[in-house]
């Protein structure tokens, strides 16, 4: 069984830095490729507001429902949006009119939007493989810098390779999630992952304890926080008197 175990620790190790790398890679690559987006004439700050804004006010919203939603679900959902994404971009009109323009960035929006919700998910699903997993994640994440880059900059300067045929092949990064989380990463029975657990009457018991003893270290903290919050305004006065010095 032990055996059993580390192997299936392995195999989930190896899925979380495939989950990490993937969701992120395509982020770097949409940076990369940037230029041959938007053209010349084009601040390139609009692809960046493109793929860093949906992915915020996802991380910023979906962490109150999407406990709702099972990771499978989520996990088809992310690679519709990515794989989507990615493929508005590569077909989308090679003239840099408005349309074109504007039909780019809904692909980049939507591959942002995929990568937000991955790595809250992926971030989450950790808790139930370890701190190992964890790392993995992590190295992950950092690795999909370096490799999205490098594919990129190899494929198009290189081999030569066209930005939209390039964009067009890294549409296909998605399926390995898949492949990542529904064949390679193992169920958390496998690897003895633990849920959070309630905690019994006894422990409040003693938390209640625990917060008689710690009363005192509570007021000094607070007659502290009261000392610092006078300095402070005292620094306040200090600054607006000596403002005058400096503006007339």
């Amino acid at each position: 069984m032990g055996s059993v175990r580390v192997t299936a620790l392995r195999y989930s190790s190896w899925s979380e830095w495939k989950l990490g790398l993937i969701n992120n890679v395509l982020y770097v690559i949409i940076l990369s490729a940037a230029l041959d987006l938007v053209g010349a004439d084009i601040p390139k700050g609009v692809v960046l507001l493109a793929d860093v804004v949906p992915s915020f006010f996802v991380k910023l919203v979906a962490p109150y429902f999407i406990s709702n939603v099972a990771y499978g679900v989520r996990v088809v959902a992310f690679v519709a949006l990515s794989a989507g994404g990615m493929l508005i971009i590569s077909l989308s009109p090679a003239g840099q009119d408005n349309f074109s323009l504007i039909t780019k960035l809904i692909g980049v929006a939507l591959a942002s939007i995929s990568s937000g919700g991955g790595e809250l998910s992926f971030l989450a699903l950790t808790h139930f493989y370890g701190q190992q997993s964890l790392a993995a994640w992590s190295s992950g994440t950092g690795g999909a810098g370096l490799l999205g880059a490098w594919l990129y900059v190899l494929a198009t300067s290189t081999f030569g390779i066209s930005s939209s045929a390039t964009l067009l092949g890294c549409s296909l990064f998605p399926v390995l999630m898949l492949m990542s989380y529904f064949v390679l990463l193992p169920s958390p029975q496998e690897t003895k992952g633990q849920g959070y657990q309630a905690i019994d009457d006894a422990d409040h018991d003693n938390e209640d304890d625990r917060d008689e003893r710690a009363e005192p270290l509570r007021s000094s903290i607070r007659d502290a926080t009261g000392a610092n919050r006078q300095e402070t305004r005292s620094l306040s006065e200090n600054l607006s008197n000596a403002k005058a010095l400096i503006i007339p």
